[in-house]
């Protein structure tokens, strides 16, 4: 268990979030925490390899260049597939939060890409396996 308030305790419950807001069908949300979750993951990895200059990441919500910066750092890359769905969460956080011409609702299809992602994702950090161990 992630220590109360890490990254990876709230990355935890953005992941349990998300999973209630599929399972009562409001996908919207249940993608806006997946996007959460992932975040937060990578986030917990900037902070332990990351140094000073990643001060501006930390405040971004761009799971893609969080990712990329995380390879930079030595985290093993995910499969292909994997990266083109974690390139659709930031769509998942602004696009179905915010209205506007970008507005859309997801599907049932999309909220479960973005939950298999997620809890493949958390699994390798609260496991060590993103860390090398």
């Amino acid at each position: 268990m992630a220590e109360i308030g890490s990254f990876l305790y709230i990355a935890q419950k953005d992941l349990e979030r998300a999973r209630l807001m599929h399972d009562v069908d409001d996908f919207n949300a249940a993608g806006r925490f997946c996007e959460q979750s992932v975040e937060k993951c990578l986030k917990s990895y900037i902070e332990l390899k990351g140094d000073a200059s990643d001060f501006r990441l930390m405040s971004l919500h761009k799971p893609r260049r969080l990712y990329e910066r995380c390879i930079q750092l030595g985290m093993s890359p995910l499969p292909d597939r994997d990266v083109t769905v974690l390139s659709k969460l930031a769509d998942y956080y602004y696009d179905t939060n915010y209205p506007g011409n970008y507005y859309f609702e997801l599907t049932f299809e999309q909220s479960v890409e973005a939950l298999v992602l997620t809890e493949k994702i958390y699994e390798m950090f609260e496991s060590g396996k993103a860390y090398g161990k």
